[in-house]
């Protein structure tokens, strides 16, 4: 079998918990089950089984393919960094792909509008969002449409202001936009990341244009409450700043917390001074299929935005979205049960087993911000990272950490002001996986 930097599918498989590969059939004796690409994790009664390990090395895949590029003595085995889920998508998604291939043509498509329904009836009907058709714009991605905004109502002169730690991506996409950003960092208050309001306003100056509002928060994890929403948008209003809310990763929204979107506020002031953006790439992992869109109330917004956006969206794309929208509600909820659950189980393993790496339960999002400032400490991660050509000791971690243990997450460092000492993990993986991921782990961190 063909092997890629290092690992191959069998490894793969022998590093999640199925010890009991049985010789050259390939087939298991005990345990776990193993995906193929061509089969389906549903069960009889119903339920999916997101146990099963579905493997995805040597598929051009990011998370798993990509890693070990940077270790090729082979170092490398788990790829618990890049924000995508380990487990096959919904079938109602490959049998509407198949159906289409069916039809031997790939001209052009003569209208998105199917797709633009569903997305107007996912808002309303799960989010409380009362949008009209002609407010939502088709995007091949949240970063075209952002870009676009960026450009548009911020520019060279003007400035982005983001509560910190956030996605490396909107740094990306000042860059692509030109437009310088401001960190606002957040604060720890008994275990919950929460907005430092008094630096907030004071670093809304006059050359700030536009700030973003990340919810879900991606790294932290946090669901923003209604009231910490409208106080956002009454100090934008207050300081001409327009509200940019990524909320890509809504769905994901845990036990005992609610998403609110920030176009359903009670406040038609605040709402028409915000754009927002999203997708259900990651409810239904659908990244590659390049797909999003974004919305305003406001119609001069929008029309200021969409002269800076033009999107080529994919057919098979489109047809992939629909079938999401319209047939997998039953596969996020389970899905999105299971990660739940994820979440709980790696909080206790933590306290059990870890307790020198530190933990802030998450609210919402497949991903969470794990402290291993003392482990750095203990090896000397800030001494260490110039010595190997390091940019920052996070980086240094993160090898260490892969040629320790083999687990790759990315450096807290990328996420802005706040990320020191931190490393961001996705745990959208079977449970399997992520518990020789954390005794990996484990291992490692407790040796130092």
């Amino acid at each position: 079998m063909a092997k890629s930097a290092g690992i191959d599918r069998r490894t793969f498989i022998r590093n999640a918990s199925l010890t009991a590969f049985a010789g050259a059939t390939g087939g298991l004796a005990t345990g776990a089950t193993q995906a193929s690409a061509a089969s389906s994790s549903k069960m009889a009664n119903g339920k999916y089984d997101f146990d099963k390990v579905y493997d995805r090395v040597n598929h051009n895949t990011s998370r798993w393919d990509s890693p070990p590029k940077r270790y090729p003595e082979g170092t490398f085995k788990y790829g618990m960094g890049v924000a995508s889920m380990d487990f096959e998508c919904a079938p109602c998604i490959t049998e509407a792909i198949a159906e289409r291939n069916e039809h031997h043509s790939w001209g052009y498509m003569s209208t998105t509008e199917p797709l633009r329904d569903e997305i107007v009836k996912w808002n309303g009907e799960r989010h409380g969002v009362d949008l009209a058709n002609e407010s939502v714009v088709i995007s091949d991605g949240v970063y075209a449409g952002m870009i676009a905004a960026m450009r548009s109502l911020a520019g060279p002169s003007g400035r982005v202001l983001i509560n910190t730690p956030a996605y490396s991506g909107f740094y990306t996409m000042t860059r692509k936009a030109i437009t310088p950003t401001v960190d606002s960092p957040l604060v720890k208050v008994n275990g919950r990341y929460e907005i430092d309001w008094e630096d907030l306003e004071a670093k809304m100056t006059p050359d700030v244009r536009a700030m973003i509002v990340c919810n879900p928060q991606n790294p932290t994890g946090n669901v923003w409450t209604q009231d910490e929403l409208l106080r956002i948008g009454r100090l934008c209003l207050d300081h001409n700043i327009v509200v940019f809310a990524d909320e890509i990763h809504s769905d994901f929204v845990r036990k005992g917390h609610k998403y609110t979107p920030f176009g359903s506020l009670p406040d038609a002031a605040v709402v028409n001074n915000s754009i927002s953006f999203n997708a259900i790439s990651k409810t239904f992992n659908l990244a590659g299929m390049k797909n999003a869109y974004y919305y305003s109330k406001n119609p001069r917004l929008l029309e200021r935005v969409n002269q800076y956006h033009f999107a080529e969206v994919s057919t098979l794309g489109v047809v992939a979205n629909e079938a999401a929208y319209k047939h997998g509600v039953d596969w996020f909820e389970q899905v999105k049960d299971y990660i739940d659950g994820s979440h709980d189980m790696l909080e206790n393993y933590i306290k059990q087993h870890m307790p020198t790496v530190g933990y802030t339960r998450n609210e919402g999002t497949f991903m969470t911000f794990l402290d291993f400032s003392k482990t750095m400490a203990s090896i000397g991660a800030q001494e260490q990272y110039k010595e190997h050509g390091k940019e920052t000791p996070e980086e240094y971690f993160r090898d260490w950490l892969v040629h320790n243990s083999g687990v790759y997450l990315n450096p807290g460092s990328m996420y802005g002001t706040g990320g020191a000492g931190h490393m961001r993990m996705n745990i959208a993986s079977s449970r399997l996986v992520l518990k020789d991921v954390f005794d990996a782990m484990a291992s490692a961190v407790n040796k130092v």
